[in-house]
């Protein structure tokens, strides 16, 4: 049996309105001051219970990248989970990495990585709305020659007070 691959699919947190339209303004976008404590709330929980080696992957999106900042000094920041990319882009950073790491924690945007996390545990082709700030864990195992997903968990932050 191989070591589990764990994928964290977390939405960014709350971030500040667009001020103006336009898809540079909306990448440009900070967490508000309720989106950084909900941030860094979800990372004390998931350093507190995703096992070690990580690999963070963030969104070029600010509010993505101050997200998972939280975690990490440095997340690895990824095209392929910017706002408006298809899910089978996203789900080729998990094939990407599937070899190299304990957990991936992808850090990006609605709608794409609600149903990213749905069809990588289950294979099913629905929309699926994770709360800003939350969180879907699923854990992939090998087993006699199988993969077998399982859901770790679904958090949002208003489910840590």
């Amino acid at each position: 049996m191989s070591t589990p691959l764990h994928v964290i699919f977390w939405r960014h947190a709350e971030a500040e309105d667009v001020a103006s339209p336009g898809n540079d303004a909306d990448l440009q976008r900070a967490l508000t001051r309720q989106g950084r404590r909900d941030a860094s709330r979800m990372a004390a929980w998931i350093k507190a219970h995703v096992p070690k080696p990580w690999v963070v992957c963030a969104s070029p999106a600010v509010r993505a990248r101050q997200t998972a900042m939280t975690l990490v000094d440095y997340p690895a920041e990824d095209a392929r989970l910017a706002p408006e990319r298809s899910i089978e882009e996203l789900l080729t950073v998990i094939a990407s990495h599937q070899d190299t790491h304990t957990a991936l924690i992808l850090c990006g945007h609605q709608p794409t990585l609600g149903s990213a996390a749905l069809r990588w545990l289950a294979g099913c082709e629905q929309p699926l709305s994770i709360r800003k700030g939350g969180l879907i864990w699923v854990a992939e195992r090998q087993r006699e020659g199988a993969s077998n997903r399982i859901l770790r968990a679904s958090l949002s932050p208003d489910l840590l007070d």
